[in-house]
């Protein structure tokens, strides 16, 4: 049986409902959870978190009051919280909240060793801690952002792409350690973009993989490259990163086959990698600026 994620156990705590939990892999074996976690009630007790080498990124996308929290132990009341500001739970302190309160947040959870990882790759020193206390909220456009990235996806988490998703993990991580590593730097600079050989190999694996179910870290092993350089790497040859390549190629095929067959739209979304013909209508429109089935008219009358 698979290991329970930590809104799955934070919720049975509280007896409510679960919600999908959306999970990335921006580095091998690290991996960082996502979830959307909301709740109507003003009793849902006091919530005890367990002690683990791990972190998590509270994003409220309403505003809390003051609430009663007990940190080892010692009682504090932490601050009321508004809107779009987040808190860090650092899980090496144990942590017990008073959740009276009504509530929505994403939830960002991440081992200390997905950190260091990142930091491992950058080139930097590994960090024991992140320089946040959980009694205050914290005001960081780049947190928020990231954050309502994941919006549409916890809305649809069949359709979440495994590329974008690791990409915010990464992109998470990685400023989380530069921001509130202590010793974290910034990421050494890509002089040039990929050799012809790993573009053309990139794109193959792509291309083979329109449902964009393929991680970062297999490009970038195919390419003999990590993870962040690979991406960097990516971006300077193409000018976009890899699932914003990979969405515009799905268009143009997209727009090939609904010039040259008479394929429904329902069968085109499914060979060119979308979940659905909802979903290649949405992506198909955003783009394109005009639904598929209006595009095909207007071009094959």
């Amino acid at each position: 049986m698979a290991e329970r994620s930590y809104a799955e156990r934070i919720c049975e705590v509280m007896d409510l409902e679960a919600p999908p939990t959306i999970k990335a892999q921006p580095l091998r074996k690290s991996v960082v959870e996502f979830s959307r976690i909301a709740s109507q009630r003003t009793d849902n007790g006091t919530l005890p978190t367990p002690i683990a080498d791990a972190f998590l990124v509270s994003l409220e996308l309403r505003a809390l009051p003051e609430v009663n929290i007990w940190l080892d132990g010692r009682h504090y009341r932490k601050g009321g919280t508004k809107t779009g500001n987040f808190s860090l739970v650092n899980f090496n302190v144990e942590t017990v909240v008073e959740m009276n309160l009504q509530f929505d947040s994403i939830q960002m959870y991440f081992p200390r060793t997905a950190l260091n990882a990142i930091a491992v790759e950058q080139g930097v020193r590994e960090v024991g801690t992140l320089d946040l206390d959980f009694l205050n909220a914290h005001d960081d456009v780049v947190v928020r952002s990231l954050g309502h990235c994941l919006l549409p996806a916890f809305e649809h988490p069949e359709r979440a792409n495994r590329l974008f998703i690791d990409h915010i993990a990464a992109a998470l991580l990685a400023h989380m350690l530069q921001a509130y590593g202590g010793s974290a730097t910034a990421p050494l600079m890509v002089r040039g973009g990929l050799a012809p050989w790993q573009m053309r190999r990139a794109k193959e694996m792509l291309m083979a993989r329109l449902d964009g179910e393929i991680t970062l870290e297999e490009l970038a092993g195919e390419c003999e490259l990590s993870r962040g350089h690979f991406a960097r790497a990516f971006r300077k040859t193409t000018g976009r990163p890899p699932h914003r390549w990979l969405v515009e190629q799905r268009i143009e095929r997209a727009k090939g086959m609904l010039l040259n067959s008479d394929l429904p739209l329902a069968e085109i979304a499914g060979v060119c990698g979308f979940s659905d013909q909802s979903h290649f209508t949405k992506v198909f429109t955003a783009a394109v600026s005009i639904p598929p089935g209006e595009w095909r008219r207007l071009r094959c009358s």
